[in-house]
């Protein structure tokens, strides 16, 4: 052994990153470590490289050589396998892959150990005696191409890892992943300056020494400053596993950046989703696109085609700032709130119903107490005034077609209020069966033809075609006399009221069309709203306001829809269907 400055500089490096990669190895965790076995193979290679430049004899030189290769093959190898954990790709890490990583590694190191038989990696090999001391002078083999190849590619792609993963992270991470970098670069730059001939005394390779200066200072950093023990890896953690979608846009509003959660719900491969703007990628969303240009923080609800239905979203717009307090992008998060929105309308629907539960029941309680305990009292104290003979029988007969009238009026309102108690109460069941409407219509037709011809109106049935029908008889039957006897409310002397039954194939129509006072906008809008409410008839007869609710239930139940057409001082038109079958 002749040691020199050269075979010296490398021992004591060498030793160093031993020492700090071993301790490394035994303190850190699982990706960091795999860091310090590419510095420990980086430091087998200086310390052999340090003996060899030592060596006198040229079979000296080929034994430190080969355990060179013991670093020389494996550290680029090594150097990916810890990008590829660090960055968090650890499905490439698992063991199938691992056969892809350290196969051409291996190879390498056997063809090296053989060398003398096959001469693949080195085709010659030969003493060097024109500088201060021996050196190794070699003429490479075809293999040594596809382990320079090798080594390249593998530092190359470990680089552009650590940069595409953290090119959004914090301006700490980013110095991290910087010296990373410079642990991999310095060291390549070195190597090409040897690859392209400018070596000391034509034969020494300086890469080793770069490797082990950056190593000495990123190792220091490791132990020191605990470097790598908090990574940005974490937000990418939280990117992938986050339940909200997330899309992440550039300054020129393009999507470069989603997360699993979003590409589910879309649905969309990520070619198709990359450099698109929002609009491209989700249907219907060019409202957002307005948040998007003001790049300020917002907070907005859409519902949106998202996948194969409309679903409604609460969509949050985060502007991320850069280190001038620049917008260098937008982060839009998607949160799916439908069955919220759903449960929010439901409550809402609840609430209205309640109201109109409790505004109906406040009418039944007032109608109990007004429209039908005043007829029955007047009842009452007529007959009382009939025993005690204040009310002669020829005076009784004379007011008895008034209390005729008022008992109809009770009666209707009765079944009404029969009808629509048990319509609340949800007992009410529907028996449908055949019957001919033509019959119905006209027993209605004699209950208010005395009614009619009291108020001066004309009464009139229209029929066409066959008029049977399969439906709830006594809904029907309410539906009409309720119709009719609205009709004749409205009307006057002079003034026409009819019934048109229409054969239409599968159904029969019914309208109940009359000449009266007609329906204002307002009221024709809460009777399409279904809202309880009453006025005055033509000759001021009172009402309820139930009638026209349970005519469009019931018209609803068996199967129709209630139709409603009015103009003041003109009349009004009421039709509904009713199947045939």
């Amino acid at each position: 052994m002749d040691f020199n400055i050269f075979s010296v500089t490398l021992l004591i490096s060498g030793m160093i990153v031993a020492g700090i990669s071993s301790v490394i190895i035994y303190r850190l965790g699982d990706s960091v470590r795999w860091f310090a076995i590419t510095m420990l193979l980086v430091a087998i290679w200086a310390l052999a490289y340090g003996f060899e430049l030592s060596s006198s004899t040229l079979e000296a030189m080929l034994r430190w050589v080969r355990i060179e290769y013991v670093g020389i093959a494996f550290a680029p190898g090594t150097w990916l396998w810890f990008c590829l954990k660090y960055t968090g790709l650890h499905k490439w890490t698992s063991r199938k892959f691992f056969p892809l990583v350290f196969g051409i590694p291996i190879l390498t190191f056997l063809l090296v150990v053989s060398n003398p038989w096959h001469h693949l990696h080195y085709k010659e090999v030969d003493l060097y005696l024109d500088g201060p001391f021996p050196l190794l002078a070699i003429t490479v083999g075809p293999w040594y191409y596809v382990h320079v190849g090798f080594f390249y590619i593998s530092l190359f792609t470990g680089s552009l890892l650590l940069v595409y993963r953290f090119r959004f992270a914090e301006a700490f991470f980013k110095n991290q992943t910087y010296l990373l970098l410079l642990a991999g670069f310095v060291p390549w730059v070195f190597n090409l300056v040897y690859l392209f001939g400018y070596r000391p005394f034509e034969h020494i390779d300086l890469t080793p020494y770069a490797f082990l200066f950056m190593y000495i200072f990123v190792g220091i950093g490791l132990l020191r400053f605990e470097l790598f023990n908090i990574r940005p890896i974490a937000r990418d953690k939280v990117f992938e596993v986050i339940t909200k979608g997330i899309l992440v846009f550039d300054p020129s509003l393009r999507i470069i950046d989603f997360n699993p959660s979003i590409k589910k719900w879309i649905g969309k491969k990520p070619s198709e989703i990359i450099g698109k703007s929002i609009a491209g990628v989700i249907p219907g969303s060019e409202s957002l696109e307005a948040f998007l240009s003001k790049k300020e923080q917002a907070k907005t609800e859409a519902s949106l085609q998202i996948g194969e239905i409309a679903r409604d979203y609460s969509v949050e717009f985060i502007p991320m700032l850069g280190s001038k307090s620049n917008v260098t992008g937008m982060l839009v998060l998607f949160e799916d709130i439908t069955q919220e929105k759903s449960i929010q309308n439901q409550i809402l629907r609840q609430s209205e119903e309640l109201k109109n539960m409790n505004s109906l029941k406040d009418k039944l309680f007032s109608i109990i107490s007004h429209d039908l305990k005043g007829p029955i009292f007047g009842i009452r104290e007529l007959i009382k005034l009939s025993q005690n003979g204040d009310v002669s029988r020829d005076d009784f007969f004379d007011i008895l077609p008034e209390i005729n009238k008022s008992m109809d009026s009770v009666s209707i309102l009765l079944e009404n209020l029969l009808a629509w108690t048990s319509s609340q109460m949800k007992g009410e069941f529907i028996q449908k069966k055949f019957f001919d409407l033509e019959k119905l219509v006209n027993q209605e037709f004699d209950l208010f033809e005395n009614m009619a011809k009291e108020k001066g109106i004309t009464l009139r049935v229209q029929r066409y075609g066959n008029l049977e029908v399969f439906a709830d008889k006594n809904m029907i039957d309410l539906s009409l006399r309720n119709l009719i006897s609205n009709a004749i409310k409205f009307s006057g002397k002079g003034d026409l009221v009819t019934i048109i039954l229409k054969d239409m194939g599968r159904e029969v129509q019914v309208k109940v069309k009359d000449t009266g006072l007609g329906i204002n906008a307002e009221n024709l809008e809460k009777l399409r709203r279904r809202e309880s409410f009453t006025t005055p008839g033509k000759n001021k007869e009172g009402g309820t306001g139930l009638g026209m609710l349970l005519v469009h239930e019931y018209v609803k139940k068996n199967g129709g829809e209630l139709q409603i057409q009015s103009q003041e001082s003109l009349g009004s038109e009421f039709t509904f269907n009713i199947p045939k079958g």
